[in-house]
């Protein structure tokens, strides 16, 4: 299998830490809908802010570590993109990577995030004084994901890794959504691509992604990719059982349709994109526009970007759970198995975390008001 290389340690040796001291009131709770009002439909809750509280202690512990790589990272790359004027602050980064570490996800957090990333009138990457293109936002967040994916790999087992590393995503797809806030709108009708767009995402290369995480992709989706059915199954078992969700669902014949169409994704999706002849960014901005009002088959159905966020972290959440399930080989390659290595579930996880990612802002790109 494709192997990202990491010839140095993210995550300097530590001596032991004595237990964390909880940062919540004894008996508050460590969710509520004024974090996010979709937090119980991604399925972030209490007890998963519990197991990232638990574990939290172990990040924070590294948060100035993380902080140094974003800062470098934005201070160097953002010139690059045509970012002038840009003031990258490593103190408020390690203040928000330690919070996200350890809660509370209540009002008070989401405020915060608010007052950190709502700048000039748009959005920016926490840290960052300056408004940035919304979808560059999306492409830095998942870089992000990829190197705390890296982090847990290097102090968790397998399984720990897979479970801590979902909830992790899940709650960045929420943060993602704030922080998205100020851009967001309700478009009127599809946008208008202007013919050809075989690129998936314009900040593909700015989030890591690129013709090495593809072959990840192919390698490990083709392993994944004959449980379409079951996937779609448990997807729209989940959407018609949440209020949020059942509601765009209620036409027999419209459910089937969709049905088809999230298969038909899952199986693009398992698969090296950097395969696909050019054609897989068209294909995505097609079923973006399709969940616009006035777009696809269903000109009446407007999908909430919102909703497709949170749902997105619950999709990240299931499939950083079911990697655990490939390992590899002798040979090295990819197959169902015994638990793998956690560096290499790490790699894994974060090419399947980029692509979803950038497939998440395809999907909000029409709602995006810049």
């Amino acid at each position: 299998m494709a192997q990202v290389s990491r010839t140095r340690r993210l995550i300097p040796e530590a001596p032991a830490e004595p237990e964390a001291t909880m940062a919540v009131a004894p008996g508050a709770p460590l969710v509520t809908s004024g974090f996010h009002p979709l937090a119980d439909f991604a399925n972030f809750g209490p007890d998963e802010a519990l197991m990232l509280l638990e574990s939290g202690a172990d990040l924070e512990v590294f948060a100035t570590e993380i902080a140094g790589l974003l800062t470098s990272y934005l201070s160097s790359r953002l010139p690059r993109a045509g970012i002038s004027g840009a003031v990258v602050d490593r103190e408020d980064l390690e203040e928000w990577l330690s919070r996200s570490s350890t809660g509370p996800f209540d009002e008070g957090f989401a405020s915060y995030l608010r007052e950190l990333t709502h700048v000039g009138g748009g959005s920016t990457f926490p840290g960052v004084n300056v408004p940035l293109p919304p979808q560059m936002i999306v492409g830095l967040m998942g870089w992000l994901q990829g190197e705390l994916l890296f982090a847990l790999g290097e102090v968790s087992d397998t399984i720990t890794l897979s479970a801590i590393g979902g909830i992790w995503m899940d709650e960045l797809m929420l943060q993602l959504g704030i922080i998205l806030e100020p851009v967001l709108t309700s478009p009127k009708g599809p946008r208008d691509y202007h013919g050809h767009q075989p690129e998936l995402h314009p900040y593909a290369d700015l989030a890591g992604f690129g013709p090495p995480e593809g072959k990840i992709l192919g390698e490990t989706g083709a392993l994944l990719a004959p449980a379409a059915s079951g996937v779609i199954s448990l997807a729209y078992t989940y959407l018609l059982s949440r209020p949020e969700s059942a509601g765009f669902f209620s036409e027999s014949d419209h459910l089937a349709q969709r049905k088809q169409t999230l298969k038909a994704w899952w199986i693009r999706t398992a698969a090296d994109p950097f395969e696909e002849n050019g054609s897989f960014g068209d294909y995505m901005r097609k079923v973006a526009n399709a969940h616009v009002l006035n777009g696809g088959t269903h000109p009446s159905v407007e999908i909430p970007p919102q909703l497709t966020i949170a749902l997105m972290g619950w999709v990240q959440m299931r499939v950083m759970t079911a990697l655990n399930t490939i390992a590899l080989d002798p040979a090295g390659a990819a197959t169902f198995g015994e638990l793998g290595d956690p560096a290499a579930l790490a790699a894994v996880g974060r090419a399947w975390m980029l692509m979803l990612t950038l497939q998440l802002g395809v999907l909000i790109d029409p709602y995006l008001t810049t």
